[in-house]
């Protein structure tokens, strides 16, 4: 069982910090670009009862080469399951920065729920806040580039996860995903996945827009595998020699054995923005 123990965080001015569970894109370095904080971190975390599942039309993660609008992630309550995700502890002027980019409380709410924590080696439990949608219950499939964003995510607190279950908010699993190798995305995942890696991370994803704009413009379209002279757009497109050089290796690293990860294992991870992570994604409280 989970130990029970009141966790108190706080900031360097003593303010009492808010342990914020992020199950779906908001990964730590995602939350790093939005609330202009290099020193978050992540820790593992899971909600027993609950399950991950998507609902929209959501245009802002609308990267896909068809510009359809998909579903962006919820939770829901489902016995026997367990949503995984990463909390952060965050102020709370950083959490009204989160309501603007989460659409609270028009598109996401704030709700309260108990987790599971891993800190120090050990599951605590404690209470969290969680965003959830409040919008729409209507299935849509999300986006590759949401898609990328949410593993990410969930990756970086639980490393040996594999593959997305795509349900809808009924509980019905439509379909799963898994990460096809950076070579093989569209051109708005490829994108999310250079700018989430950059010392300071892109505001995700309204910047994936601005250069898929330059991407179109120029007439490239497709999976990154049918680029013509894949590093001449790269030059064209991106805008710093980091971007472009961030590009680069993961294409390189695109055919390793593990798909979408470089010749570490560790690219679909948080690496420094994670504090700790979880060896298993077992449901079972240890």
């Amino acid at each position: 069982m989970a130990e029970i123990r009141a966790v108190q965080m706080l900031a360097s001015s003593g303010e009492p910090l808010v342990a914020t569970f992020g199950f779906g894109s908001n990964s730590v370095r995602q939350l790093r670009g939005r609330l202009k904080d290099s020193t978050l971190l992540g820790f593992p975390a899971r909600v027993q009862g609950h399950a991950l599942a998507f609902a929209g039309p959501n245009q802002s993660w609308a990267h896909d080469d068809d510009g359809r609008p998909g579903g962006t992630a919820t939770l829901i309550p489902l016995q026997g399951e367990v949503a995984l995700g990463t909390v952060c502890f965050l102020s709370h002027a950083q959490l009204e920065t989160l309501d603007y980019f989460e659409g609270a409380p028009r598109v996401y709410a704030r709700h309260e729920l108990r987790a599971e924590v891993l800190q120090k080696g050990s599951w605590l439990e404690m209470p969290v806040v969680a965003y959830l949608k409040v919008d729409s219950r209507e299935w849509h499939a999300p986006s590759e580039a949401y898609c990328c964003a949410v593993l990410r995510n969930i990756r970086g607190s639980f490393p040996s996860l594999q593959r997305l279950v795509l349900r809808d908010t009924d509980g019905r699993v439509r379909d799963e995903w898994r990460h096809p190798g950076h070579h093989r995305l569209s051109a708005g995942a490829f994108l999310f996945e250079v700018g989430v890696r950059r010392r300071e991370p892109w505001s995700l994803p309204s910047d994936i827009g601005r250069f898929r704009s330059a991407l179109v413009e120029a007439g490239i379209q497709g999976s990154v595998e049918a680029w013509p002279k894949v590093e001449s757009v790269l030059a064209q497109v991106l805008a710093e020699e980091e971007e472009i050089n961030i590009a680069l290796r993961l294409l390189k690293s695109a055919r390793s054995e593990v798909p979408g990860c470089d010749e570490t294992g560790h690219e679909l991870s948080d690496d420094e923005a994670q504090a700790e992570r979880s060896p298993t994604v077992h449901s079972n409280s240890e």
